[in-house]
């Protein structure tokens, strides 16, 4: 079986194909456990786990490694009886109102982290597609595992865990890998939270200005946002380039991270498998 890899970091592509029996042989080291728990799949893209907070077990949570901070739905938060306090963040395009509350403790299978700061909000009010669910799972929660492993096949999730670091705290920085578009390099954040590849409009002219497109541009909204769809030649995440099929945004309001580009919804590489490992800073995918 063929793996994909890319590596998150300043020096670039890396274009690799390795067996699976190769790619262990050139691994020496044990491998850190891991536990595989079932998610549904909601909207062929979203990943939604169970999970517990304080006394409160099976809850809902949505597996999102664009979101640097996690979420916790208003409802839950009241039974829990947590203190707030008033806050803002931006989200995209716009400024949401959000409160903040100190949650006594946060349990997804083998990871477990005391007295972490949530964000609370009415999570149908950030995203049509969270409004069944519990929570939102930011970088905060899932980088304290060594290795987030998703199976679309199986619907199984895993979280590769070194002795101690479950519930150590981590750092949250984005997980950016370079794409290629047209020929020029272009940094984009790993987010399982989106369906597509998703390109600042602006940014990208900047980049390519002699952007081409197959056909015509499409406008369409994803709950509140306004994108641009195209279909974009000459894309190059592994292999051979690719027409792909792209959606285009206004940068409007708070600049993003200086270097990114845009971001890399996971099920628009239509894998049947995916690797996210935040110690070497690599994505594979089958």
């Amino acid at each position: 079986m063929g793996l994909r890899m890319l590596w998150a970091g300043s020096a670039g592509l890396l274009l690799a194909a390795a067996s699976t029996s190769q790619l262990g042989a050139q691994v020496r080291r044990p491998r850190p456990p891991d536990l595989r728990l079932p998610f549904d799949l909601v909207s062929s893209f979203e990943i939604v786990i169970k999970g517990r907070i304080g006394e409160l077990d099976g809850l809902k949570f949505i597996v999102d490694t664009g979101s640097s901070c996690s979420v916790l739905d208003r409802r839950i938060a009241d039974r829990l009886g947590l203190v707030r306090r008033p806050g803002k963040v931006f989200n995209f395009d716009r400024d949401l109102a959000v409160d903040w509350a100190d949650v006594p403790e946060v349990r997804i299978g083998p990871i477990r982290v005391a007295r972490i700061g949530m964000m609370v909000t009415r999570l149908a009010d950030i995203s049509e597609f969270a409004e069944n669910a519990d929570g939102v799972l930011g970088m905060d929660v899932l980088g304290r595992a060594q290795k987030l492993d998703i199976d679309y096949e199986r619907r199984t999730i895993s979280f590769a865990i070194d002795e101690g670091i479950g519930s150590a705290p981590s750092a949250t920085n984005p997980f950016i890998v370079p794409v290629a578009i047209q020929g020029v390099r272009m940094h984009l954040l790993v987010d399982t939270g989106l369906q597509y590849l998703v390109l600042y409009r602006d940014r990208l002219r900047v980049a390519v200005p002699n952007l081409r497109i197959v056909g015509e541009p499409r406008n369409a909204a994803i709950g509140h946002l306004q994108v641009t769809q195209v279909h974009l030649p000459g894309v190059q995440i592994f292999g051979p380039e690719a027409v792909t099929p792209v959606l285009l945004i206004e940068e409007r309001g708070k600049p993003g991270l200086a270097r990114l580009d845009g971001y890399l919804g996971p099920a628009s590489l239509h894998a049947r498998r995916i690797e996210m490992d935040f110690g070497a800073r690599t994505l594979r995918w089958q």
